[in-house]
């Protein structure tokens, strides 16, 4: 592991240190329940696992680091994911969640492992369709909507 990897492993885990200690002066329990510092506290814990577990990976640090990606394909549908993903969140305002979700699940179940065209539209249509039912009629909130209203 380069001297580099070790630092950058090194800042998540201070990091998270640093967010976990800014959580707890926030409260993370009340008398009422869960209070303003819970969730910080928890990806403060994730940021400083995350940077701990990277750094126990590579241990000893003297030995050469492994590729990133030994695998290029790997990388390229990496990269389409966030590029997905990006173009989700542009689209989402004029399209509607509905739309946009249910074209970036297909896109993406055919990227990451190809499937059936049948099977990759049902699974899309149902999954995004249970997604909205939760987050905008269960959860009340606000989803945007297309121009065709949903």
């Amino acid at each position: 592991m380069r001297r580099g990897d070790v630092g950058v492993a090194l800042f998540w885990f201070v990091l998270g240190a640093a967010v976990c200690v800014y959580a707890l002066r926030l409260g993370v329990w009340d008398a009422s329940g869960p209070a303003s510092g819970l969730v910080p506290l928890l990806a403060g814990i994730v940021l400083a696992g995350g940077g701990a577990g990277i750094l126990r990976a590579a241990w000893p640090w003297t030995a050469p680091a492994p590729p990133f990606w030994p695998v290029r394909a790997a990388g390229v549908r990496a990269l389409a994911v966030l590029v997905a993903l990006a173009g989700m969140a542009a689209l989402m305002p004029a399209l509607g969640f509905l739309v946009t979700a249910t074209v970036c699940t297909m896109f993406l179940l055919r990227l990451v492992q190809p499937q059936r065209w049948g099977w990759v539209a049902v699974t899309a249509v149902v999954s995004t369709v249970l997604l909205y039912w939760l987050f905008d009629r269960v959860l009340d909130m606000a989803l945007p909507k297309g121009p065709l209203g949903f």
